[in-house]
């Protein structure tokens, strides 16, 4: 594997879940002869139960042109992907996320009352 750019940023859990599939990681029980150290194999076991098992190249691409016009940041992009929400009501808790962590931050942008 070649790479193109050495910090490209953060990756979707697909991206992580393809990456270690290429390299030979599987439910199979044989997995021990291939080139996954054990740590990438719980990551492995971790991602295949996730939205990110049923995610393809294509679906992200498209997710990704649609989502465009509703100006949202890469992290809530990110997120979204990598929940995979199945209903609005998932979402939410995404958006509060954002809301809030900004405060966070900043403590002195919250007025004391």
């Amino acid at each position: 594997m070649k790479i193109l750019e050495g910090n490209a940023g953060a990756l979707t859990n697909f991206e992580v879940l393809d990456f270690l599939r290429a390299k030979g990681a599987s439910k199979d029980p044989t997995r021990v002869i291939a080139k996954v150290s054990q740590s990438e194999y719980k990551v492995y076991d971790y991602l295949v139960d996730t939205a990110a098992s049923v995610q393809t190249r294509e679906s992200i691409n498209e997710f990704l042109r649609s989502v465009k016009q509703h100006d949202l940041a890469k992290a809530e992009v990110l997120n979204i992907l990598n929940i995979g929400p199945a209903a609005e009501v998932e979402l939410y808790p995404v958006s509060i996320k954002i809301l809030i962590f900004p405060f966070i931050l900043h403590p002195s942008i919250v007025r004391s009352y």
